[in-house]
């Protein structure tokens, strides 16, 4: 008589898991091609950044200590030159002397203040230029490395790229960067029931929804999907689909390994004895979390990580971002970011939790005072993705916890931008 899993608390399985992640290579790519990579080495600023005195604003360059008086009575100045963005300033601006600048440009030397041209009136023939403001030193000057000095990180190691990171990197010279290697995750739906989510199901046969799901979190999380496509409940099935299409006899064809289904301990429950069999040493089998109580971590015998996920779609999504996507991101050198709640609360009833913590698809939102707000959203339970699909949070409650009544605060952890 075989005994059931022992059930593990969810930080253990995180911590679990994360104890047997090593960050993956790195490779060189274009910078152009580095949205949502991760950087394996930091980014250094190759200049002065600004590299020269730069003009705040379109106006007239000035020396400050002709105009402090200004503004008790306007002062003209002889108007010496333009310097428009992009252009050197070739001279050195002299007393009672001012440069018509655009914003962008080098302020000439001599110069320590820009007037806006808001705030001048230029003659008729353009030689002279009259000030109707005071002046201050420094006004309107961006000077020479305000933002960076050469030889400044710019972006850390662990950096994911978005487009202020791309920018950031192009302004600092880097037209390559050091990125981790994608993870490739293989991706297995198992089960009888199921038929491609592109095929009209009929008796008691359901869509492959599963298989979907897992690849787009895949690629949200940067790592590269590799479908398996479908394995029905037979194990030497199952143990060809593992050995040979996964590759655990072709070391390095897949880092990590998601199965969906077949996990749990009924008689077609067939996953855990057959990655047993091909040599994977399972870490846990079961977490103490609802939904997604059959969850099933090991690792194969080339160091492929390998996750046994609920056949339920929301039990899975669940799993996956508890303990997959936290494994990628410390693949690609994020080590540690785990999903963290923040407080909002509760608009109405959710019951006392059991033995298990509990995750509940509510939809977060800010009231009119900037409160966040958990609405629970109608939903019938883990097999149901439709109510599910509603939910930008997950409210998460510890094991024991009472009723939680309209007003209490409650965790919640984003799934998107609130």
């Amino acid at each position: 008589m075989s005994t059931a899993p022992a059930l593990t608390t969810i930080d253990s399985a995180q911590l679990q898991v994360l104890e047997n992640v090593v960050p993956g290579p790195s490779e060189n790519v274009a910078l152009a091609d580095s949205l949502g990579r991760v950087l394996s080495t930091p980014v250094i600023c190759d200049l002065d950044y600004p590299p020269f005195d730069k003009a705040m604003m379109d106006g007239y360059a000035v020396r400050s200590a002709d105009l402090s008086a200004a503004g008790s009575g306007d002062r003209s100045l002889r108007v010496a030159g333009q310097i428009a963005a992009g252009t050197e300033a070739r001279h050195v601006l002299g007393a009672g002397q001012a440069t018509q600048i655009n914003t962008g440009a080098p302020v000439p030397d001599g110069a320590d203040a820009v007037v806006r041209v808001e705030d001048t009136e230029l003659s008729g023939d353009g030689s002279t230029v009259t000030v109707k403001t005071a002046v201050s030193p420094q006004q309107h000057i961006d000077p020479r490395a305000r933002y960076v000095s050469a030889g400044t990180e710019v972006l850390e190691a662990g950096t994911r790229m978005g487009p202020a990171q791309i920018t950031a990197a192009a302004a600092a010279g880097a037209d390559t960067v050091a990125v981790y290697a994608k993870p490739r995750v293989a991706i297995l739906a198992t089960g009888d029931e199921l038929v491609p989510f592109t095929q009209r199901p009929t008796g008691a046969r359901i869509r492959n929804s599963n298989g979907i799901m897992l690849q787009s979190l895949v690629s949200e999380c940067g790592a590269e999907p590799i479908d398996l496509g479908m394995a029905g409940d037979d194990k030497d099935l199952l143990t060809e689909r593992i050995r040979q299409t996964h590759g655990f006899e072709s070391v390095g064809f897949a880092d990590v390994l998601c199965i969906t289904g077949g996990i749990s301990v009924g008689a077609f429950d067939y996953v855990p004895e057959v990655l047993e069999s091909c040599g994977v040493r399972i870490v846990f089998r079961k977490v103490a979390i609802k939904p997604g109580k059959p969850a099933l971590f090991g690792i194969g015998p080339s160091g492929t990580l390998v996750f046994g996920l609920p056949g339920n779609p929301v039990s899975g999504y669940v799993v996956f971002r508890l303990l997959v996507g936290p494994a990628l991101e410390a693949r690609q050198g994020r080590a540690g970011r785990l999903p963290t709640a923040i407080s909002a609360r509760l608009m109405g009833h959710c019951k006392a939790t059991t033995d298990r913590q509990s995750y509940w698809p509510v939809r977060v939102h800010s009231d009119s005072e900037g409160t966040l707000r958990a609405e629970r959203l109608a939903w019938a339970g883990s097999g149901d993705p439709f109510g599910f699909c509603r939910a930008n949070a997950l409210m998460v409650r510890q094991p024991h916890s009472p009723a939680a009544e309209p007003g209490d605060v409650v965790g919640v952890i984003p799934l998107e931008l609130l």
